[in-house]
């Protein structure tokens, strides 16, 4: 099969989704998803055909019993729904992600479906399975930080998007504002909350999902920094008391974060002065 990622004929867009999703979770291969078939789906996303990929790709994670196929329809999610970020949108933003969520979501549920997946079937999927459960909850409170914010935490070190992202955040009431920094905080505390990595010879598998989900912790530290400035240099309504229970969530999932704090060194030493500053009053 060749995947044409500009000129996918619509009169076979069903079989050739089915067959690139099939090939990139394949329950035979320890590896994550190969990236031809990623970047394949990827590109229909934002096409008219995307949601037959998010729909399909949602069903496969649904009925699979195996540990690593589950695994790797959660990363597909992740990279399909983050591939539509095209530009810097936000809350009120008409873009995929609703529509997205609720593919991905059953009936306004907030949870993503599993299967009982077959943990036992060997030492690999012993390992993989406390990992593919973390991941889930991980995704779950992205997809709802998508709901609330209008995007997936993903802005990145770019000066444009951040003058775009503190001008929306200027807009938005202080209760608003607190809304929002729980919600990123959830995340930053799901994600501090990972299972040990594994002993045995690298999961690759497990390395990927930590990469993705690293740099939604760089992203989610990025929006929490523009609210804390918006609430502190903006005399909001605010008092110091105020942002104390946050900032000793925040705390508390410090060392479960650390391991990746060396990818993006200066924005994470810069956020965790900006806590201690406002710790202190």
């Amino acid at each position: 099969m060749k995947l044409n990622v500009v000129h996918l004929c619509s009169s076979n867009n069903d079989k050739i989704i089915d067959v690139a999703l099939f090939k990139a979770t394949s329950h035979t291969s320890h590896d994550p998803p190969a990236t031809k078939y990623v970047t394949f789906l990827q590109s229909v996303v934002d096409k008219s055909y995307g949601p037959q990929a998010i729909a399909a790709t949602v069903q496969r994670l649904r009925l699979t019993a195996d540990v690593c196929v589950a695994a790797k329809c959660l990363i597909l999610l992740h990279k399909m729904t983050k591939s539509s970020e095209n530009g810097h949108n936000g809350e009120g933003s008409s873009r995929g992600n609703y529509t997205h969520r609720a593919l991905i979501y059953d009936q306004g549920g907030s949870n993503l479906k599993l299967n009982d997946l077959n943990v036992n079937s060997s030492r690999f999927t012993r390992e993989l399975s406390p990992w593919v459960e973390w991941y889930k909850q991980c995704l779950d409170c992205n997809f709802v930080i998508a709901e609330e914010l209008g995007i997936i935490p993903s802005i990145k070190e770019i000066l444009e998007q951040k003058r775009i992202e503190i001008r929306r955040v200027s807009s938005y009431t202080t209760e608003c504002i607190f809304k929002q920094i729980d919600l990123l905080v959830e995340l930053l505390e799901h994600i501090s909350r990972k299972p040990e990595t594994p002993k045995s010879k690298p999961n690759k598998i497990v390395i990927a999902m930590k990469e993705l989900i690293a740099q939604d912790s760089f992203s989610a530290m990025s929006l929490i920094t523009i609210r804390f400035e918006e609430l502190n240099v903006n005399a909001r309504e605010t008092k110091p008391h105020d942002l104390f229970p946050v900032l000793v969530r925040l705390e508390k999932c410090k060392d479960g974060l650390s391991e990746f704090s060396w990818r993006c060194k200066n924005l994470v030493e810069d956020f965790w002065s900006l806590v201690l500053k406002l710790r202190q009053g």
